[in-house]
């Protein structure tokens, strides 16, 4: 009994240290898109269908971003086929509709190519990504698990023993000659290194990297060339007191910088910090987070925690702290069926006003064996 109190005196300590520095991973499970090779499935046939229902409505009223709400549904049917014992193809189509809308806002090809060497697995294609990808908030809007949810290009992951490690590069938008926009793209890179790991304990370190560009040779036109990086590092702490109770703290430290030719933001580089505390027994978890920036800015991340609008760059503020206390309520009620209630209320101390947004998700997956060919 002392020596389990003083392992929770310890974890409690460490937190308190680290509290002035700032994120937490959430359990973004509804989200994820995973698959992957099945034994003995070579040369097997297998339909996947996956209904994603949303209701996401935020009641932002800052000038840095305003509230909005996302209502309705993603569909996305696909096949998948093992051509050899560690190779997965897959094909298919999604479709995304609008509650009140009598017609689909966008209907995407679903295609990917994997390929699978001893820890490692390969994408082309249609990547394991938005977040999948592991990347804290600051650093990516957890939105495009709505908006951009087929996400398209090459990617690596490697796992072995609690070490995660990712690489991509995302083709947002491709230009043809003469086209009047630019091109887009993201790449990146998420690391998760065990320190620690038993029974008990979890210890990481995480490292972080994103670039975000837009430019082109062959289009016309003179929008300006952006590359805008962003880099976050931190530690990760998890107790588990029992099966149904844990704790855990993540604290990361953010740097922000635009490498643009002629810089068309306010700010050029900037400095965040993001803290995590949370609490989960059984389905719910209660986390606290806190945030810190001065002149962050990220084009890929959420964007209420930027210092200035996104969609117009003159509204602006040059230091943000933010303090967020957030309830969540994760049910898995078949083994294919998820419901996620979250509510995300936050105090904006320059802005001096309490804000808030709430969130219902349901997805429901069904994988089905078509038979060998």
């Amino acid at each position: 009994m002392v020596h389990k109190a003083l392992k929770t005196s310890v974890l409690l300590l460490l937190s308190i240290l680290s509290w002035d520095s700032v994120h937490a991973q959430l359990n973004n499970q509804v989200f994820e898109q995973n698959d992957s090779l099945m034994p003995n499935d070579t040369q097997t046939v297998r339909l996947h269908f996956e209904s994603f229902n949303f209701l996401r409505n935020t009641e932002y009223f800052d000038i840095i971003e305003t509230g909005q709400t996302y209502f309705g549904t993603l569909l996305q049917m696909h096949l998948s086929y093992q051509p050899y014992k560690n190779v997965l193809i897959k094909g298919g189509i999604q479709t995304k509709q609008d509650f009140g809308s009598n017609k689909f806002q966008t209907v995407s090809p679903v295609f990917s190519v994997s390929i699978f060497k001893h820890h490692w697995r390969h994408n082309f294609g249609m990547l394991q990504a938005t977040t999948n990808l592991g990347l804290i908030e600051p650093m990516f809007n957890i939105d495009r698990a709505i908006t951009n949810r087929v996400e398209n290009g090459v990617q690596s992951i490697y796992r072995n023993k609690g070490d995660y490690f990712t690489n991509w590069l995302i083709w947002v938008k491709p230009i043809y000659r003469g086209s009047d926009y630019q091109e887009q793209f993201n790449v990146g890179f998420v690391w998760d290194k065990k320190i620690i790991e038993n029974k008990q304990w979890r210890i990481s370190f995480p490292l972080q990297g994103t670039l975000a560009h837009r430019g082109g040779q062959i289009n016309i036109g003179s929008t300006p060339i952006y590359s805008r990086v962003n880099a976050a590092t931190g530690l990760k702490i998890k107790y588990i007191f029992n099966s149904k109770l844990s704790m855990r703290t993540e604290h990361y430290w953010l740097h922000s910088s635009d490498f643009s030719p002629s810089i068309t933001q306010p700010y050029k580089n900037g400095f965040a910090n993001w803290h995590t505390l949370a609490f989960k027994r059984n389905n719910v978890e209660l986390m606290f987070n806190y945030w810190a920036g001065r002149e962050w800015q990220s084009p890929i991340g959420s964007q209420l925690f930027n210092n200035y609008n996104f969609y117009d760059v003159y509204e602006s503020r040059r230091v943000r702290h933010m303090a967020f206390t957030r309830l969540f309520f994760t049910q898995k009620i078949y083994n294919n069926l998820i419901l996620d209630l979250r509510l995300e209320p936050f105090y904006d101390f320059e802005y001096k006003a309490i804000q808030y947004g709430y969130s219902v998700y349901l997805k429901l997956n069904i994988n089905r064996s078509l038979g060998k060919i």
